[in-house]
C-alpha cells in the first residue's frame, strides 16, 4: 500500500508550546482530494488557509469546511491526522543551550515513526513537510542514504533508524510550499488548533458557559475576547462536538486541551511528555 503524508508546524505566540501535524492518506486518492480541497478554498475565497489567519468569518467557515472534509476522508480514503505538541517549559526542554532545530527533527521523527507504524506493514511512503523550518531535508535524506557529497547539515541521528525501520519504506522526503499543497493546509489547521486548545482552554471554558443553550445556575460574565478568539472558539467547539458525535475518541475537557487517549484512533493528538529522567532535548555544541 502506498501512502503520502503532509506535515506542518505551529507554535504559540509566546513560544511556550510547539506542534507538528501530519495529514496522511492513500497516494492514489491524492488527485481527487486535492481537487476537493481546492474547491473548498475557492468557494471560501481563501487562497491559502493558515490557522494564524483565522480572525474573521471567512476563515472560520473555511475551517469548518476543511474539518468536515477531514472527517469524510477518514472514512473514504483511510486518512489519518496525527499531531504532537510539546511544552518548552517542561523538564525535557527547559535546559541551557537547547537546540530547537535539532529538537524539531526529533519530534518530527517521534511523530512519523509512530504514525507510520499505525498503517499496514511494508507500506511505501512519501513525506512532504512544509518549507521554512530550517531543516534541509534534501541534505538529511542524502546523509541517511549515504549518497552524494558530504555537506554540513543539522545532526538528526534518529532519522537513521527512521529510514531503516522494516515496517515501512520511505521513498521520498522533501519540503514543499504549503500554499501549493492544500493537504499541507489541513496539517496547519490541526497543528494550530492543538496549540490553541493548550493556551486558551480556560478562556474557552468561560466562553462556553456564556454560549450554551441551557441557562447557567449563576450569572456568568461575558469574557472579553480578541477578534481571533471570537472566531476560533466556535471552531474548537465545532470540532470537539463533531468528534464526540462521530465517536472518534478525541478528548478536550478532561485534559483541558485536545488529546487522544487511544493513539490508534484516526485523529490523534499526542501531548509529548518526558519519557524518563534522561529524556532531554538536544543542545547546541559549544565552540
Amino acid at each position: 500500500m502506498k501512502y503520502i503524508s503532509f506535515a506542518d508546524e505551529s507554535y504559540s505566540p509566546e513560544g511556550d508550546f510547539k506542534s507538528i501535524a501530519s495529514f496522511s492518506l492513500k497516494s492514489d486518492d491524492l488527485p481527487q482530494v486535492n481537487l476537493n480541497l481546492k474547491n473548498i478554498l475557492k468557494e471560501s475565497c481563501v487562497n491559502e488557509f493558515k490557522w494564524q489567519k483565522l480572525k474573521d468569518a471567512k476563515y472560520k467557515f473555511c475551517a469548518q469546511k476543511l474539518i468536515d472534509c477531514a472527517w469524510k476522508l477518514i472514512k473514504t480514503c483511510d486518512a489519518r491526522i496525527d499531531v504532537v505538541t510539546w511544552d518548552i517549559n517542561d523538564s525535557r526542554h527547559k535546559i541551557r543551550s537547547r537546540d530547537d532545530l535539532a529538537n524539531y527533527g526529533r519530534m518530527f521523527y517521534h511523530l512519523h515513526s509512530n504514525s507510520l507504524k499505525r498503517r499496514p506493514k511494508l507500506s511505501i511512503w512519501e513525506i512532504y513537510p512544509d518549507e521554512g523550518v530550517g531543516v534541509d531535508w534534501d541534505v538529511v535524506a542524502q546523509s541517511v542514504h549515504s549518497s552524494g557529497r558530504k555537506r554540513q547539515h543539522v545532526n538528526l541521528p534518529l532519522l537513521d533508524s527512521f529510514w531503516s525501520d522494516p515496517h515501512y519504506t520511505i521513498t521520498n522526503l522533501k519540503e514543499i510550499k504549503s500554499h501549493e499543497e492544500p493537504c499541507c493546509q489541513i496539517a496547519d489547521l490541526f497543528a494550530g488548533m492543538s496549540i490553541f486548545s493548550r493556551t486558551h482552554y480556560d478562556l474557552y471554558e468561560k466562553w462556553c458557559e456564556v454560549n450554551t443553550f441551557s441557562l447557567p445556575l449563576f450569572p456568568v460574565e461575558n469574557p472579553q475576547l480578541s477578534r481571533a478568539e471570537e472566531h476560533r472558539f466556535p471552531i474548537l467547539q465545532y470540532f470537539d462536538q463533531g468528534c464526540k458525535t462521530r465517536k472518534l475518541g478525541v478528548s478536550l475537557k478532561t485534559s483541558r486541551h485536545l488529546q487522544t487517549p487511544n493513539p490508534n484512533n484516526p485523529i490523534n493528538f499526542w501531548p509529548y511528555r518526558p519519557q524518563h529522567d534522561l529524556d532531554k532535548a538536544p543542545t547546541k555544541n559549544r565552540v
